[in-house]
């Protein structure tokens, strides 16, 4: 994992890509029989319908044209500029996109496993909340949850991965759907090993698909040019390297 990739100038671009680029990778070993899907979501804001209401509302307040009234000009009338004493600005909630890469059966369109790329509003404040919200409904779904967590900053979301805590850069997690009690296989990741091929758990009797991790970064980052974009003589993004990683950089720098 390239830690630069985690700067805010990057990330969402990188995070978008790498999504598609899995869901791609995995269709061509699960299809037919399954496909791949892509969810967006607006991590830690509520979503309102705004498109056709199932129920019917009315305006406290309305404008209406009498009945029977046949148009034409309007009377004139005196208008008032009334300006308000006092201007504030609203600051809205940022809206930071994550995403979902998920599997289901083709015939049923049932989903079978989630896997959560972590994004940074998953990790902090609303988000984190929101998301340890749906992390426990999945656990407690017949769902298969896998878990890539490529941030070094933040909060790890699962209890058994923060405590105790696992001191690496990055935590990569396959949890299944098991009789009983739901146990996560983890993997630490420093930032200077390569990615482990992950197993993709399906449905019994099939067997898992291989994640291959590796060949996806290096797609999505061969593609994207940040071999050229991004200045590696700065400093990494925050948060500092963990000293065994910065006297590994160190000493790679030579």
């Amino acid at each position: 994992m390239d830690p630069y990739l985690e700067d805010s100038e990057f990330w969402a671009d990188f995070h978008s890509k790498l999504a598609s680029e899995i869901a791609y990778q995995l269709t061509s070993l699960i299809s037919p029989k399954y496909f791949t899907g892509v969810e967006i979501h607006n991590a830690g804001i509520s979503e309102l319908n705004l498109g056709k209401s199932l129920h019917n509302t009315y305006p406290d307040v309305g404008i209406y044209q009498p009945l029977g009234h046949s148009g034409g000009t309007l009377a004139p009338v005196a208008v008032m500029t009334m300006t308000a004493p006092l201007e504030r600005m609203v600051m809205l909630p940022e809206r930071t996109k994550t995403r979902t890469i998920k599997i289901y059966i083709t015939k049923t369109s049932q989903l079978v496993t989630a896997i959560e790329l972590l994004s940074p509003a998953n990790k902090r404040g609303l988000g984190l909340e929101e998301y340890q919200r749906k992390r426990m409904q999945l656990l407690d779904s017949p769902v298969h949850l896998m878990e890539l967590d490529l941030l070094r900053g933040g909060e790890r979301p699962g209890p058994e991965v923060y405590s105790p805590p696992i001191d690496t850069d990055y935590i990569l997690l396959v949890n299944r759907v098991r009789p009983g009690l739901r146990v996560s296989e983890i993997w630490p990741l420093p930032l200077n090993e390569a990615f482990p091929v992950l197993p993709v758990p399906l449905l019994p009797p099939d067997p898992d698909v291989p994640l291959d991790l590796n060949q996806a970064l290096q797609t999505v980052y061969d593609r994207s040019g940040y071999h050229w974009r991004i200045d590696y003589s700065q400093p990494p993004p925050a948060p500092a390297l963990r000293p065994v990683i910065a006297e590994w950089r160190q000493e790679n720098k030579k």
